[in-house]
């Protein structure tokens, strides 16, 4: 008896006490990387949430670099984030994984959902992820929910990702003949991330179709609902085009998001990579 009544009130402490050191953490993300050819900026805010659930990490291997953004959603979304990234980066470890990137998206965004549902209680918290891999100026990359890759090329910020909304999966569904043209209508304003890391339901990943062959000067942004939901496509490809080091762009994304006088503003996050 006493042992039932135990082990709630220890999961439930473990995860107080996660939340304080997550808090922590966020003003101590580093984005310092060894590899010289990398450049990385990154910068985040609350947006007009209480508690921020944005989570991110990088990893250099073998000359290669893992960037991953989380964008964690619940009670404990923050926690679902963490997991998520820390699991990328744990199976990030050879060669062998950085030459099979569609494996180990697969694999390591499987293993979260897994260990998202085996530590938190049912949908206390789940989380959208956007991955990128660059490897010998070569970009893969994967993504699940509602967050965004792009590459600024040029004067133009192209997206890469569609992300997994439900307005996206209806305009698929009407391209294939599965739902009429009335109910896409319906359907395309609705924003809404349909899948995400840490449900039963987890589904499929949206996979790069074939790597990205990297331009020099290129710049990868990697961002989170509230820096795309806040800012004008125009008004980001205006900062990037000033041509300044990763970490000031990022900054200055960011301060944009701040500055803006959106009522509702989700958890902000940027990362923006150079590859020399």
């Amino acid at each position: 008896m006493i042992a039932d009544i135990a082990l709630p009130v220890v999961i439930f402490l473990c995860i107080v006490v996660l939340h304080f050191l997550r808090q922590r953490e966020i003003k101590n993300q580093g984005v310092a990387l060894l590899n010289p050819n990398y450049k990385l900026g990154a910068a985040t805010s609350f947006g007009t949430r209480a508690a921020q659930q944005d989570y991110f990490g990088v990893k250099e291997m073998y000359g290669s670099l893992l960037i991953v953004l989380a964008d964690g959603v619940g009670q404990c979304g923050d926690l679902a984030a963490k997991f998520t990234v820390d699991t990328f980066r744990n199976l990030f470890v050879n060669k062998a994984i950085i030459d099979k990137p569609q494996y180990f998206f697969q694999r390591a965004a499987n293993a979260s959902n897994k260990q998202i549902l085996n530590t938190l209680e049912e949908r206390q918290g789940e989380s959208s992820v956007a991955a990128v891999m660059i490897n010998d100026s070569q970009m893969t990359y994967m993504l699940v929910g509602n967050c965004r890759v792009a590459v600024f090329r040029n004067g133009d910020l192209i997206p890469v990702s569609e992300g997994q909304t439900i307005d996206v999966l209806a305009r698929h569904r009407y391209e294939e003949g599965r739902i009429s043209k009335q109910e896409t209508l319906s359907l395309l304003n609705k924003q809404r991330r349909y899948n995400t890391i840490g449900q039963d339901s987890f589904e499929e990943i949206e996979l790069f179709s074939k790597p990205l062959k990297l331009k020099s000067n290129d710049l990868i942004v990697v961002m989170s609902e509230g820096v795309f939901n806040t800012l004008r496509w125009k008004e980001l490809e205006e900062i990037l085009d000033e041509g300044k080091p990763p970490q000031i762009l990022a900054e200055t994304i960011i301060n944009h998001v701040d500055k803006s006088k959106m009522v509702d503003k989700a958890n902000a996050t940027v990362l923006i990579c150079r590859q020399a």
